[in-house]
Protein backbone atom coordinates (compact mmCIF):
# COMPACT_ATOMS: atom_id res chain seq x y z
CA UNK A 1 0.00 0.00 0.00
CA UNK A 2 2.96 2.15 0.62
CA UNK A 3 4.30 1.61 -2.49
CA UNK A 4 0.83 2.44 -4.53
CA UNK A 5 -0.06 5.37 -2.21
CA UNK A 6 3.70 6.70 -2.94
CA UNK A 7 2.95 6.24 -6.56
CA UNK A 8 -0.36 7.87 -6.90
CA UNK A 9 -0.83 11.25 -8.02
CA UNK A 10 -4.15 14.06 -6.56
CA UNK A 11 -7.20 12.80 -8.00
CA UNK A 12 -6.17 9.73 -9.50
CA UNK A 13 -8.33 6.76 -9.63
CA UNK A 14 -7.58 4.17 -7.88
CA UNK A 15 -7.91 0.61 -8.65
CA UNK A 16 -10.53 -1.68 -7.51
CA UNK A 17 -9.58 -2.79 -4.34
CA UNK A 18 -8.46 0.18 -2.95
CA UNK A 19 -11.72 1.42 -3.76
CA UNK A 20 -12.77 -0.87 -1.34
CA UNK A 21 -10.62 -0.34 1.52
CA UNK A 22 -11.10 3.34 1.18
CA UNK A 23 -15.29 3.29 1.55
CA UNK A 24 -14.44 0.89 4.28
CA UNK A 25 -12.46 2.84 5.90
CA UNK A 26 -15.18 5.39 5.61
CA UNK A 27 -17.61 3.16 6.80
CA UNK A 28 -16.09 2.69 9.92
CA UNK A 29 -15.87 6.50 10.54
CA UNK A 30 -19.71 6.21 10.09
CA UNK A 31 -19.63 3.59 12.89
CA UNK A 32 -17.58 5.62 15.29
CA UNK A 33 -19.65 8.89 14.74
CA UNK A 34 -22.92 6.74 15.63
CA UNK A 35 -21.26 4.78 18.31
CA UNK A 36 -20.68 8.32 19.90
CA UNK A 37 -23.99 8.34 20.98
CA UNK A 38 -24.87 4.91 21.64
CA UNK A 39 -25.87 3.39 17.83
CA UNK A 40 -24.21 -0.03 16.91
CA UNK A 41 -23.89 -1.74 14.30
CA UNK A 42 -27.80 -3.58 13.75
CA UNK A 43 -29.07 -0.52 13.47
CA UNK A 44 -26.32 1.26 10.66
CA UNK A 45 -26.92 0.12 7.21
CA UNK A 46 -23.90 0.88 4.64
CA UNK A 47 -26.06 0.59 1.16
CA UNK A 48 -22.98 1.28 -0.90
CA UNK A 49 -25.15 2.55 -3.65
CA UNK A 50 -23.43 1.94 -7.57
CA UNK A 51 -23.59 5.82 -8.53
CA UNK A 52 -20.77 6.63 -5.74
CA UNK A 53 -17.76 5.68 -8.32
CA UNK A 54 -14.32 7.24 -8.37
CA UNK A 55 -15.12 8.91 -12.14
CA UNK A 56 -15.11 12.54 -12.25
CA UNK A 57 -18.59 12.41 -13.32
CA UNK A 58 -20.74 10.21 -11.11
CA UNK A 59 -23.27 8.09 -13.07
CA UNK A 60 -26.83 9.47 -12.47
CA UNK A 61 -28.91 6.93 -10.05
CA UNK A 62 -31.27 4.07 -11.02
CA UNK A 63 -33.84 2.56 -9.89
CA UNK A 64 -32.25 -1.24 -9.68
CA UNK A 65 -29.00 -0.37 -8.07
CA UNK A 66 -29.78 2.60 -6.61
CA UNK A 67 -33.44 3.29 -5.40
CA UNK A 68 -34.14 -0.16 -4.50
CA UNK A 69 -31.46 -1.00 -1.87
CA UNK A 70 -32.73 2.11 0.18
CA UNK A 71 -36.63 1.09 -0.16
CA UNK A 72 -35.72 -2.16 1.00
CA UNK A 73 -34.28 -0.88 4.05
CA UNK A 74 -38.01 1.63 4.52
CA UNK A 75 -39.46 -1.60 4.71
CA UNK A 76 -37.61 -3.19 7.05
CA UNK A 77 -36.71 -0.06 9.21
CA UNK A 78 -40.60 1.36 8.34
CA UNK A 79 -39.33 4.91 9.37
CA UNK A 80 -40.70 7.74 10.54
CA UNK A 81 -38.69 10.83 9.87
CA UNK A 82 -36.23 10.86 6.50
CA UNK A 83 -33.63 13.15 6.62
CA UNK A 84 -31.78 14.02 3.22
CA UNK A 85 -28.83 16.55 2.22
CA UNK A 86 -31.10 19.23 0.11
CA UNK A 87 -27.72 20.06 -2.08
CA UNK A 88 -28.42 21.36 -5.73
CA UNK A 89 -26.31 19.78 -7.83
CA UNK A 90 -22.85 21.26 -8.71
CA UNK A 91 -22.89 23.07 -4.91
CA UNK A 92 -20.39 20.37 -3.50
CA UNK A 93 -19.55 16.80 -4.13
CA UNK A 94 -22.62 15.64 -6.71
CA UNK A 95 -22.97 12.74 -4.80
CA UNK A 96 -25.13 14.55 -2.17
CA UNK A 97 -28.20 16.12 -5.31
CA UNK A 98 -27.58 11.91 -6.71
CA UNK A 99 -28.38 11.01 -3.34
CA UNK A 100 -31.78 13.09 -2.78
CA UNK A 101 -33.07 11.73 -6.32
CA UNK A 102 -32.20 8.27 -5.28
CA UNK A 103 -34.28 8.96 -1.62
CA UNK A 104 -37.10 10.68 -2.64
CA UNK A 105 -37.76 8.01 -6.02
CA UNK A 106 -37.20 5.09 -2.99
CA UNK A 107 -39.86 7.42 -0.59
CA UNK A 108 -42.04 7.95 -3.28
CA UNK A 109 -42.84 4.30 -3.92
CA UNK A 110 -42.82 3.45 -0.30
CA UNK A 111 -45.52 5.51 0.45
CA UNK A 112 -47.82 3.96 -2.33
CA UNK A 113 -46.59 1.16 -1.11
CA UNK A 114 -47.34 0.98 2.71
CA UNK A 115 -50.23 4.09 2.65
CA UNK A 116 -48.16 6.09 5.19
CA UNK A 117 -49.80 9.43 5.74
CA UNK A 118 -47.40 10.53 8.86
CA UNK A 119 -43.77 10.52 6.95
CA UNK A 120 -42.09 13.51 7.96
CA UNK A 121 -38.57 14.92 5.88
CA UNK A 122 -35.78 16.88 7.09
CA UNK A 123 -34.03 18.64 4.70
CA UNK A 124 -30.85 19.89 5.69
CA UNK A 125 -28.13 22.28 4.14
CA UNK A 126 -24.29 22.98 5.45
CA UNK A 127 -21.02 23.65 4.13
CA UNK A 128 -21.52 23.17 0.61
CA UNK A 129 -24.82 25.03 0.38
CA UNK A 130 -27.01 26.65 2.94
CA UNK A 131 -31.07 27.87 3.06
CA UNK A 132 -31.58 31.33 4.21
CA UNK A 133 -33.83 31.93 7.16
CA UNK A 134 -36.89 32.22 5.19
CA UNK A 135 -36.35 28.83 3.46
CA UNK A 136 -36.50 27.02 6.63
CA UNK A 137 -39.11 25.68 9.48
CA UNK A 138 -37.41 25.07 12.15
CA UNK A 139 -34.27 26.65 14.31
CA UNK A 140 -32.38 24.86 16.22
CA UNK A 141 -29.93 26.07 18.73
CA UNK A 142 -26.59 25.27 19.40
CA UNK A 143 -24.24 26.34 22.69
CA UNK A 144 -21.02 26.38 23.11
CA UNK A 145 -20.61 22.69 25.18
CA UNK A 146 -22.49 21.37 21.89
CA UNK A 147 -19.52 22.59 19.41
CA UNK A 148 -17.15 21.62 21.32
CA UNK A 149 -18.61 18.28 21.48
CA UNK A 150 -19.50 17.98 17.88
CA UNK A 151 -16.12 19.07 16.92
CA UNK A 152 -14.57 16.89 19.31
CA UNK A 153 -16.38 13.65 17.61
CA UNK A 154 -15.92 14.90 14.01
CA UNK A 155 -12.05 14.86 14.83
CA UNK A 156 -12.19 11.78 16.92
CA UNK A 157 -14.28 9.73 14.38
CA UNK A 158 -13.62 11.24 11.03
CA UNK A 159 -9.89 10.53 10.53
CA UNK A 160 -10.24 10.94 6.61
CA UNK A 161 -11.97 14.15 6.43
CA UNK A 162 -9.56 16.18 8.63
CA UNK A 163 -8.50 17.63 5.29
CA UNK A 164 -11.17 17.88 3.39
CA UNK A 165 -10.64 16.70 -0.35
CA UNK A 166 -12.83 19.79 -1.46
CA UNK A 167 -12.35 22.49 0.90
CA UNK A 168 -14.74 24.98 0.88
CA UNK A 169 -13.31 28.75 -0.52
CA UNK A 170 -13.62 30.14 2.96
CA UNK A 171 -11.24 27.61 4.97
CA UNK A 172 -8.64 25.17 4.64
CA UNK A 173 -9.35 23.13 7.32
CA UNK A 174 -11.61 20.11 8.90
CA UNK A 175 -15.00 20.44 7.71
CA UNK A 176 -15.76 20.62 11.50
CA UNK A 177 -14.37 24.25 11.24
CA UNK A 178 -16.48 25.09 8.59
CA UNK A 179 -19.48 23.51 9.90
CA UNK A 180 -18.77 25.59 12.99
CA UNK A 181 -18.61 29.09 11.18
CA UNK A 182 -21.79 28.42 9.41
CA UNK A 183 -23.47 27.74 12.35
CA UNK A 184 -22.44 30.91 13.82
CA UNK A 185 -23.21 33.17 10.71
CA UNK A 186 -26.63 31.89 11.09
CA UNK A 187 -26.90 32.92 14.63
CA UNK A 188 -25.03 36.12 13.63
CA UNK A 189 -28.27 36.76 10.91
CA UNK A 190 -30.97 35.71 13.61
CA UNK A 191 -29.42 37.70 16.10
CA UNK A 192 -29.57 40.78 13.56
CA UNK A 193 -33.72 40.26 13.36
CA UNK A 194 -34.35 39.80 16.77
CA UNK A 195 -31.78 41.44 18.72
CA UNK A 196 -29.04 41.02 20.74
CA UNK A 197 -31.51 41.31 24.35
CA UNK A 198 -33.68 38.64 22.50
CA UNK A 199 -30.97 35.89 23.05
CA UNK A 200 -28.82 37.00 26.16
CA UNK A 201 -32.01 37.93 28.48
CA UNK A 202 -34.25 34.61 27.17
CA UNK A 203 -35.67 33.49 30.38
CA UNK A 204 -34.60 30.17 28.95
CA UNK A 205 -31.07 28.97 29.57
CA UNK A 206 -30.24 26.72 26.41
CA UNK A 207 -31.41 30.62 24.30
CA UNK A 208 -28.89 32.50 26.13
CA UNK A 209 -26.25 29.95 25.67
CA UNK A 210 -26.91 29.69 22.36
CA UNK A 211 -24.08 30.88 19.77
CA UNK A 212 -24.54 28.81 16.77
CA UNK A 213 -27.85 27.71 14.72
CA UNK A 214 -28.65 24.94 12.80
CA UNK A 215 -31.13 25.20 10.11
CA UNK A 216 -33.53 22.91 8.71
CA UNK A 217 -36.81 22.13 6.44
CA UNK A 218 -39.19 20.18 7.82
CA UNK A 219 -41.20 18.82 4.95
CA UNK A 220 -44.11 16.46 3.88
CA UNK A 221 -43.40 13.66 1.39
CA UNK A 222 -45.04 16.10 -1.31
CA UNK A 223 -43.28 19.08 -0.25
CA UNK A 224 -39.98 17.10 -0.58
CA UNK A 225 -40.82 15.75 -3.80
CA UNK A 226 -42.04 18.81 -5.10
CA UNK A 227 -38.13 20.63 -4.16
CA UNK A 228 -36.44 17.50 -5.55
CA UNK A 229 -37.97 17.94 -9.24
CA UNK A 230 -37.37 21.39 -8.74
CA UNK A 231 -33.94 20.98 -8.14
CA UNK A 232 -33.69 18.50 -10.89
CA UNK A 233 -35.64 20.74 -13.64
CA UNK A 234 -32.90 22.91 -12.84
CA UNK A 235 -30.17 20.85 -13.47
CA UNK A 236 -31.07 18.37 -16.16
CA UNK A 237 -33.94 20.58 -17.17
CA UNK A 238 -36.26 17.95 -16.89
Amino acid sequence: LRTYFQGCYPGQKDVSKVQTLKGSCREFEAECVWGYIGWQLPNISHLRLGFYTADIFAPEPTHNRDVLPILELMRKVKPQVVSVALDPEASGPDTHYKVLQAVTAATERYIDEEKVKDLTIWGYRNVWCRFEPHEVSTIIPVSLQTISTLNHQFLSCFESQRDAEFPAYEIQGPFCDMSQRVQVQQYDMIETCLGYEWFHKHPSPLIRATRGLVFLREMSVEDCLKESRALRKQAENF
